[in-house]
């Protein structure tokens, strides 16, 4: 990737010259001066994936091993992910009950909360949450979990039934879409932070994936800097180019040869749920109709 720093290019304005004859005296008449939208004309917009009306669900479940927690998305509160437990583990520690410790095995936590077993492995899929201050362990489906009865730094709880309407993830002001590599197309909802802090911005229209979404947000005249508000992103790839222009007090840089995604803004669905609180319910019993373990070959 090549970052090529640049002045951004100004609005363009309309002069009307008016020419009055008599003594010599030419006088010049400056219109007011209205800012147009930024264009480079030899940008060509790529070809992008429809928006359609159905909601994004969450991607294909990516692997990981049976010692993996979920401490890499702390942060990114109401964040869902769906991951898969390969066949045959090794059972891992884990703290808490339906709502585990970001630290705790996603696997053993899985078999806990009856979702899968040891022997077949499976597909689960988790939703991030602050914390609640206190975790109680519990024996469930042959499995122990532990206490741990003092602050954490983050939680995750199991998503039986995926609503289609996932919620917003809370953004901080310098929060980034790298994360997310490999899922083009997946929609994404974030609640920006009042006072937002700007930070760097790359592409205008289309950002690359390092962008900061909240100063994408502003620089786009979705939100404020000064109000955040809920905004809604779609993952693209493909995407080589990205010019720079300044909009909303804020300006964009340019870069080229581009490898990685880049994102879009779209429509906030109506009724999107705003990130998840220690205080927000969740699901604390097996879906009703779930398999047994027995069913599933647990040991």
């Amino acid at each position: 990737m090549s970052r090529v720093s640049s002045t951004p290019i100004s609005p363009q304005s309309s002069l009307f010259r008016l020419v009055l004859t008599g003594g010599g005296l030419v006088l010049l008449l400056l219109a007011s001066m209205l800012p147009m939208p930024y264009a480079d004309p030899g940008r060509s917009e790529p070809a992008l994936p429809e928006l359609r009306e159905a909601e994004s669900v969450v991607g294909t479940p990516s692997l990981i091993a049976w010692t993996t927690g979920a401490g890499k998305w702390v942060g990114y509160w109401g964040r869902r992910e769906a991951v898969r437990c390969p066949a045959g583990g090794s059972l891992q520690s884990a703290w808490g009950t339906d709502i585990y410790t970001d630290d705790s095995s996603i696997c053993t936590a899985a078999v806990h909360a009856g979702l899968l077993s040891s022997n077949a492995g499976g597909a689960v899929t988790i939703e991030m949450r602050p914390d609640i201050g206190q975790y109680a362990g519990s024996y469930r489906n042959d499995v122990q979990t532990s206490d741990w009865m003092e602050p954490w730094t983050g939680a995750y709880v199991f998503i039986r039934d995926p609503s289609p309407a996932e919620p917003a993830i809370a953004a901080t002001s310098h929060m980034q879409l790298d994360s997310w590599a490999g899922q083009a197309g997946r929609r994404l909802s974030f609640s920006c932070p009042a006072f937002i802090e700007l930070h760097t911005v790359y592409g205008t229209d289309l950002y690359t994936d390092d962008s900061s979404v909240c100063s994408a947000a502003v620089h786009a005249g979705i939100i404020t800097r000064r109000d955040g508000g809920m905004v809604r992103i779609q993952l693209v790839k493909g995407v080589t180019s990205f010019s720079s222009s300044t909009r909303h007090g804020v300006t964009s840089q340019p870069t080229d040869r581009w490898t990685r995604q880049s994102y879009r803004f779209a429509a906030t669905p109506q009724g999107t749920p705003s990130p998840p609180t220690a205080d927000t319910p969740f699901s604390r019993v097996p879906a009703e109709g779930t398999p047994s373990l027995e069913n599933r070959g647990h040991l």
